[in-house]
């Protein structure tokens, strides 16, 4: 059966996977020189930390973004910084408290909402998919629990399967879909994300789609990342939590963390002050990608800075937000040596204009968050290096 199914548009990188690895193995010292110091503290100046500010310089050097900023705490102390711009039409300089979307580092939030409403007995990590929204997947609702969809094992496809699909391939996932209305309105959206890749798509149309399709694997056997399936989660959290979910975003952690330049936007132009974010096109041309993020929700919605984004980590791992038992449950305590500061955990997130790093041990205490305004690339070694230095 044809569907007549036009090819989704290119995307640069949808949202990775936000993971904890056990970091170990050998770690990069961090270089020594003098680079251009535009470190600040919220109140005041700060020491200058050249080896820190070469880091985020060589990044910019070498084109791996525009503009890029950074947060360590670690130590030796607390520093900020950033190098290159936030526009590279008007060359503004990027400021260290640029706001940036975080992509997949996201999921951390969603996760710590899920955690304070188990400690609150809520819900529980083993409740169904279908316990808290019955017939969203027909199938398999009653299979999947939220530790494995926060786990990335439910077995469902990734929204990474559907972007990056073949025409026949596309045409294979429309044509398993029984609903003809919810058929009609893929293709019409493959359509109009032909014409505008900007176009804001439900994240709720792709939850369809995959409740259509067979698991890649049984729940609870093979990693198989999902943000389809954090996106879910994000559903079961407003539901369990009886409030919309940007809601209990503020009132459970924007507000409570002091965090003013963090908010939950998932889609189309970032609202407020922030860098652009930016993606090199077929001709190697930076093209501005802020408003490409169709489908998002709880999987890439947060938009913040580098600073917002080590305070939420330190009272995630500190106690502040939930027990810290609670965490250890779901992830497990860090593990592998980092050759420079002890065991640590690490999540990355890319889309269309922006890649985020993130290192942080089991106390809060030791932290760097790198946040760059350009998809493309790997700055997993310069974000090592910030933490090796903090």
């Amino acid at each position: 059966m044809s569907t007549g199914a036009q090819p989704l548009p290119r995307r640069v990188h949808r949202s990775r996977r936000w993971a904890l690895w056990l970091v170990a193995g050998l770690v990069v010292a961090a270089g020594v020189g003098v680079g251009i110091d535009r470190a600040f503290v919220s109140g005041g100046a700060q020491p200058s930390r050249p080896a820190l500010q070469q880091v985020l310089d060589g990044l910019v050097r070498d084109g791996d973004a525009p503009g890029v900023t950074a947060y360590v705490a670690g130590p030796r102390g607390t520093w900020v910084g950033s190098a290159g711009v936030a526009d590279v039409k008007t060359a503004a300089p990027i400021r260290p408290d640029a706001r940036m979307r975080i992509e997949s580092n996201s999921k951390t939030w969603v996760a710590a909402v899920i955690l304070q409403l188990a400690h609150e007995g809520k819900l529980t990590l083993d409740d169904t998919v279908a316990h808290w929204l019955p017939g969203l997947l027909p199938v398999h609702g009653s299979e999947i629990t939220i530790r494995e969809l926060m786990h990335d094992s439910s077995g469902l496809i990734d929204d990474n399967d559907v972007w990056h699909a073949t025409p026949k391939q596309l045409s294979v996932y429309f044509a398993r879909v029984g609903d003809a209305k919810l058929r009609a309105q893929l293709l019409a959206t493959a359509a109009r994300l032909k014409a505008n890749p900007a176009a804001p798509v439900p994240a709720l149309l792709f939850i369809r789609l995959a409740a259509w399709q067979p698991l890649v694997a049984l729940p609870g056997t093979t990693y198989h990342h999902s943000n389809i399936g954090w996106n879910i989660v994000g559903l079961i959290a407003a539901k369990a939590g009886g409030k919309p979910l940007p809601v209990l975003y503020r009132e459970r952690l924007f507000r409570p963390l002091g965090l003013h330049q963090t908010a939950f936007d998932p889609q189309g132009p970032i609202a407020g002050p922030h860098a652009s974010g930016y993606a090199r096109d077929n001709n190697g041309r930076l093209v501005d990608t802020t408003a490409m993020h169709p489908g998002k929700f709880a999987d890439g919605a947060i938009v913040t800075n580098a600073e917002d984004e080590a305070t939420f980590l330190r009272a995630a791992m500190n106690g502040t937000l939930f027990p810290k038992q609670a965490w250890l449950d779901l992830y497990g305590a860090p593990a592998g040596a980092t050759g420079c500061g002890g065991p640590a955990y690490a999540g990355t997130g890319a889309g269309d204009g922006y890649r985020s790093y993130v290192w942080f041990d089991g106390t809060g205490n030791h932290i760097a968050v790198l946040l760059l305004d350009k998809s493309g690339g790997d700055a997993a070694a310069a974000v090592l290096r910030l933490y090796c230095a903090a």
